[in-house]
């Protein structure tokens, strides 16, 4: 027979693993873009070492920030020798990214830049 006290055991520890992945989420998805968006660039001005055309450099980044699991919103040459690169990825939550006070920490943007050689 479960006692009540069991119940409310299980119900308490479910409820703060859910927090856990509320509140934790975000944190871990600014991690994965911030390295993401590094990766991308490093893999895009790599591409683009020694002959420079816009197609190599957009499909570069495409192809890179698709195997990263992120979407890519801005990747360019700025400046001499710099590439540039914007991408996009989505913290998972179950609850509060559907509150419009709460979506913009589930929805996180990070720039990186990379040197041409």
């Amino acid at each position: 027979m479960i006692s009540g006290w069991l119940i409310k055991i299980v119900l308490g520890i479910a409820a703060i693993g859910f927090g856990i992945v509320e509140l934790g989420s975000p944190l871990i998805a600014q991690a994965q873009a911030d390295d993401s968006a590094h990766t991308v660039a490093d893999a895009a001005a790599l591409a683009v070492q020694f002959n420079f055309t816009e197609e190599a450099l957009q499909a570069s980044c495409q192809q890179t920030a698709a195997a990263q699991a992120v979407e890519l919103l801005a990747c360019g040459l700025s400046g001499s020798n710099q590439v540039s690169v914007t991408v996009r990825k989505e913290a998972r939550s179950y609850l509060l990214k559907n509150f419009e006070q709460t979506r913009k920490f589930y929805v996180v943007d990070k720039s990186a830049t990379a040197q041409r050689i």
